[in-house]
């Protein structure tokens, strides 16, 4: 017997229907049920996030693990999850989240086969359904690590915005299993209980309070989708990632954070396998994604923007570095895109843009390596700015790319990190659609089919937003002799 985080993968809610109250001591629903029969959040909770059926005094029988009270279960369903309180002076019940396996028709009872109990009760809390009140009640109160791991998935559509230090979200409990392939997902929904489109978050504003929005400490295999982390104090940041031990499986899908000292921030080896997928990341203060020390980070289809000093990925990762389909945009102190000083990072960078930055790629440790290709280079400054800033390290690959500067040809010597205009690379205008305004489509049909060849050595195109049409390839001259011949 045991608790529904060993038994089913479950879906739980925070805030949900009306005023997204919700309650503590929600319960929630297994994903089968979820799957087969949830609609609109209507389905699992009342207004305001509260419990579908509720009762405070129910009565427990140990023989049919039925949990009974007359007419107060007529919403309940096999499947869903109910908390269960023992509030009887001497309990027999172990609190918990149950799933419901049998109903009654008529509403009078639940049964919970895998109930931990060792008698009858007079005096049983059973909550079914709902939403709970805060994220951090349901990240608290829920475990995708127990004895018998299953995935938990935290659906929440309620912003918050902090009044105080007290308000950071720790996630530090209860996260999946690398070993059992388990994962805790935080993923934010619309008002419908949809997941929101990419682009649309919820948002968990600092306030300008001294404290991280979100710190991930020794737990692994957690997931944020659609969430906004922002507006910390500029002394913190919006999710901060650390451990006392190894951790990995961490994973940020189309998320954002702005307005923080760094978006995203890592302290030590301990944490290995971030992965940025998608989203918008900048900085308060400089970089927008931190990395110092931890290892074998991945950043793929975001967008990082930023105004002040300092690179916008600063990559002193262990390890590998990979960072594919980026968008990097200056408007401001134009120097630094990506930069590394570590003694052992292989920094990979493909099919990426990066526009108004001078220095876009900075080497600073004599055991650094890169490898680069497909990527487009705007240039800041034409006299000056530099596409590969070797100052130390090695160059293993750097091919298939295009550079041009904001006023015009790049000129700065050294610009390719010393070892000339790469064999395959151009430098022309990319003619992006509409650039100042985001749209970074080249038009230049040397872009559109000059990247890396793939295996079967067909064209590709440069830089991280595709066109839908390419130009097509010019026809080729006829061979009159062949021609005779196919007469």
């Amino acid at each position: 017997m045991a608790t529904v985080f060993n038994t089913d993968d479950t879906i739980f809610f925070v805030g949900g229907t009306g005023t997204k109250t919700g309650l503590f001591n929600a319960g929630g629903c297994t994903k089968a049920w979820y799957d087969a029969n949830f609609t609109q959040l209507s389905d699992i909770m009342d207004a305001n996030g509260e419990c579908i059926d509720s009762y405070d005094g129910a009565i427990y029988t140990h023989s049919t693990k039925r949990i009974s009270r007359t007419g107060e279960f007529t919403n309940s369903e096999i499947g869903m999850v109910v908390y269960v309180y023992d509030n009887q002076g001497v309990p027999t019940i172990t609190t918990g989240r149950y799933k419901i396996t049998d109903v009654d028709p008529s509403g009078n009872w639940i049964e919970v086969n895998d109930i931990v109990a060792t008698g009858d009760s007079d005096d049983v809390v059973a909550n079914v359904g709902g939403a709970f009140d805060k994220l951090q009640t349901a990240l608290d109160n829920t475990d995708a690590s127990a004895a018998a791991p299953h995935n938990v998935d935290i659906l929440t559509n309620k912003a918050k915005t902090f009044s105080g230090i007290g308000d950071q979200i720790d996630v530090d409990t209860g996260g999946g299993s690398g070993a059992s392939g388990t994962w805790k997902r935080i993923i934010g929904i619309d008002d419908s209980g949809i997941e929101l489109a990419e682009g649309s978050y919820v948002d968990f504003d600092g306030n300008g309070r001294a404290c991280h929005a979100f710190k991930i400490l020794n737990v692994q295999c957690i997931e944020f989708r659609h969430v906004h982390a922002g507006n910390t104090a500029a002394t913190h940041y919006g999710f901060y990632y650390t451990a006392t031990g190894y951790c990995q499986g961490l994973l940020l899908r189309n998320c954002k954070s702005t307005g923080c000292k760094y978006g995203v921030y890592s302290d030590t080896v301990y944490i290995r396998g971030i992965s940025i997928i998608g989203g918008h990341y900048s900085s308060a203060t400089g970089p927008a994604l931190y990395f110092a020390g931890c290892r074998w980070v991945n950043v793929l289809d975001a967008e990082l923007t930023g105004s002040l000093a300092g690179a916008l990925i600063d990559g002193d990762v262990v390890g590998i570095l990979l960072i594919d389909g980026c968008v990097l945009h200056k408007t401001g102190n134009y120097f630094g895109g990506v930069y590394t000083d570590n003694w052992d990072t292989f920094l990979i960078i493909s099919n990426c843009v990066f526009y108004n930055i001078d220095d876009c790629i900075r080497l600073n440790d004599a055991e650094s390596r890169l490898v680069q290709y497909n990527n487009v280079f705007v240039l800041h400054t034409a006299s000056t700015g530099k596409i590969i800033n070797r100052m130390v390290g090695a160059i293993k690959y750097s091919d298939y790319g295009c550079a041009w500067a904001i006023d015009g040809a790049p000129a700065a010597p050294g610009r390719w990190g010393g070892t000339g205009l790469p064999e395959h690379s151009i430098e022309q205008d990319p003619q992006f659609v509409d650039a100042d305004n985001g749209d970074f489509r080249p038009r230049n049909p040397n872009v559109l089919r000059g990247g890396k060849p793939d295996i079967a050595d067909n064209e590709t195109e440069m830089g991280a937003i595709l066109q839908k049409y390419q130009f097509a390839r010019r026809a080729k001259a006829a061979n009159l002799g062949r021609l005779q011949i196919i007469r």
